[in-house]
């Protein structure tokens, strides 16, 4: 057996309106319809690879484990998350890392840098 890619990854949120919020508007992701799921959510596509969102207001510690994606304007990505009021937890010259409203944490890399 061999994984040929990563289709998607389904991220908790535990107040779904800020996610969607911080997804759609804040990255500028595009949302795609998620069909019939139980539950609420959202789903994003990000190129060929997908992001799932599943609310669940159960309480999650913060961990280190993340999503990385690749953005094409690292300062205006910057911009934008910390006007949205997302902290930057730690940046090196060509990333950053945040996390959205729930606690998920994001790496953001510049597309130059790759």
């Amino acid at each position: 057996m061999k994984c040929l890619r990563m289709t998607h990854i389904n991220l908790r949120v535990d107040r779904l309106p800020e996610a969607l919020s911080f997804y759609g508007e804040v990255l500028g992701l595009e949302a795609i319809p998620r069909g019939e799921k139980e539950g609420r959510g959202a789903w994003y596509r990000v190129g060929a690879q997908e992001i799932h969102l599943t609310e669940d207001a159960t309480p999650q510690p913060p961990s280190k484990r993340h999503f990385a994606a690749e953005v094409d304007d690292l300062a205006e990505a910057r911009r934008r998350v910390t006007g949205a009021g997302a902290a930057i937890e730690k940046e090196e010259p060509n990333r950053f890392w945040t996390r959205d409203p729930s606690g998920n944490r994001i790496e953001l890399v510049a597309a130059a840098s790759r």
